[in-house]
């Protein structure tokens, strides 16, 4: 199962060598994955100025390891979505990769969901709430992205007794952003890095059962490793979620379009 989320040292919070993955491909037998490195403009526009990835110096390596490769390589970019960074966004749209993936990592006046400052003084509804309408606000901005990564990622480090985000607390706000995708025909991702949480994905499966009953069938798998030795983490359980529910494909992206991959 192609792996459609990793990072290497162009992100900021990772040290990994690119190559790193390809070995580690080839030992567990897949035949692509994609790297999508962090361009968080969101962060930036906080403050924080080591957050935007070098595109070029990425995009250029790639291309050379694809001279050889034994391993098919997708490149991709990880935006931080936020309103005033759109504009910003649309000059990363113009670059040759193959695929973008929108993520809500921060909202304004309150940093990232990683910190607890971002928690203080909010119920847990409200929290959500916040962090469920940037999620909408960032399908409908205008950037034209592939996969909507980490879906309930403000869940992961929330101080709450009871931090699941599950579809029954917020059918209206979440059932929103799944029509939207469904519209739009972007994946919905189902990504693995969801340590400290109940279920195997980020995404509480009571969201992804809501999605897959609404019509939606567009599912991307995502370790969101950081580094090689955390590739492919998660996949038995994305391939074996999909099955179970019906899904016959799964995603890949390639020149901006979507690869269906036969489960079956």
């Amino acid at each position: 199962m192609t792996d459609m989320h990793i990072h290497t040292r162009y992100s900021f919070d990772s040290e990994e060598e690119p190559a790193s993955y390809i070995r580690a491909a080839i030992n567990c037998g897949e035949v692509s994955l994609g790297f999508a490195e962090h361009y968080d403009y969101d962060a930036f526009l906080d403050g924080e100025k080591g957050q935007l990835a070098d595109m070029q110096g990425f995009i250029a390596e790639i291309d050379r390891m694809l001279e050889h490769s034994p391993v098919k390589i997708f490149k991709g970019v990880e935006l931080g979505y936020r309103a005033k960074a759109v504009k910003k966004y649309r000059e990363i749209e113009k670059l040759p990769l193959d695929f973008i993936i929108m993520s809500v990592h921060t909202l304004k006046g309150r940093g990232d969901c990683y910190f607890p400052e971002f928690y203080k003084g909010l119920t847990k509804e409200q929290a959500y709430g916040k962090y469920l309408d940037a999620v909408y606000d960032s399908i409908t901005c205008g950037i034209n992205f592939h996969i909507l990564g980490h879906l309930g990622y403000v869940a992961r480090y929330a101080p709450y007794e009871d931090r699941k985000l599950t579809y029954e607390e917020f059918p209206d706000r979440i059932d929103r952003i799944l029509k939207a995708l469904i519209e739009r025909h972007i994946s919905l991702e189902l990504n693995a890095s969801c340590k400290g949480l109940e279920g195997p994905f980020v995404t509480d499966v009571s969201i992804l059962d809501r999605y897959i009953e609404l019509g939606g069938e567009d599912f991307t798998y995502g370790s969101d490793a950081h580094k090689a030795a955390d590739f492919q983490r998660g996949a038995q359980a994305a391939e074996d979620f999909l099955i179970s529910h019906g899904m016959t494909h799964i995603n890949l992206y390639e020149g901006r379009r979507a690869i269906a991959i036969s489960l079956i």
